[in-house]
Parts: structure tokens; sequence; C-alpha cells
């Protein structure tokens, strides 16, 4: 039997900034994003009896893990590198969590590429004790520009 693949798309609203970058993206700016997310089963084969016979995953599962992990946590955050070496990331994080607004940190510059290798990384860890592969991760910054993070399988 062939390999078959599901995807399903999210899509959210956040703010960013990119230490030392030489363009307008230095400034805080935000995005909507758009993720798609990829997943098989890693048995190679379809699940063969009750509910879910004939899936790979429940499209119900599969929304209701990357909400929890990746958008509900995200949208309409800023998201900052925590240790930035751009002092106006840090204030600018300090005066939101101040004010109870949603912020949320990481050990990275937050570019598209990175963090779609850490939503990859994430859903990874979420559905390995579930017997699914994260096939690929596809995060849009804007509609036209994306990075993709792709499974090591």
């Amino acid at each position: 039997m062939s390999k078959v693949t599901v995807s399903k798309e999210f899509s959210w609203d956040m703010a960013h900034i990119l230490a030392e970058h030489e363009g307008l993206c230095k400034n805080l700016h935000g995005h909507t994003y758009k993720m798609r997310v990829t997943v098989a089963e890693k048995r190679g084969s379809l699940e063969d009896d009750g509910a879910a016979a004939g899936m790979v995953i429940d499209f119900k599962d599969l929304k209701q893990v990357v909400n929890q992990e990746i958008v509900e946590p995200l949208d309409h955050a800023f998201i900052y590198w925590g240790n930035s070496p751009d002092e106006v990331e840090h204030q600018i994080a300090r005066l939101l969590s101040n004010a109870e607004r949603k912020v949320f940190e990481v050990e990275f510059r937050p570019t598209a590429e990175m963090m779609a290798s850490y939503f990859l990384s994430l859903l990874e860890d979420s559905f390995d004790n579930l017997d699914i592969e994260v096939v690929s991760v596809k995060l849009w910054e804007t509609p036209t520009s994306y990075a993709e993070a792709r499974g090591e399988n």
C-alpha cells in the first residue's frame, strides 16, 4: 500500500522583531501566519479498526493537538528571542508582560525558518506516542513567502 499523508491548515496573528536585521524587520511588526501540517502513519498503513478505520488520524484530533501546542499559545502574542542582543526587544517583552499581555519567549531568533523547525519538533514530540509521523510543517509569513521543515523519515 502506498504511503498516505493528510494535511491541515491553521492561521493566527503574531508579532515579532528580527534583532540585527538590516531591513525593516528589525522593527516591531506582525504577520497573519498560515501553517500547513502534514502527517502520516508511522507504520505505513492506515488504521484498520474502530472509529479511525481507514484514517491516518482524525482531522479533529490533528486540529486539537496543533491548536493546543501552537495556535492557542501564539495567537495575538509577541514572540521574542530570550537571548536577543537587542535591548528594545527585551523592553517590549517586559512591558507587555508587565501589562499582562500575551508574550511567548523562544531560545532562537524568531524567523520563519526557525519557527517552522521549532513547530515540527513540538509536534513530533506530541504525536510520538500516537504512532504518527510529522512529515512537514510549512509556515507562511506572507501569502507568497514560506519556510518548510521536514521530518527526518
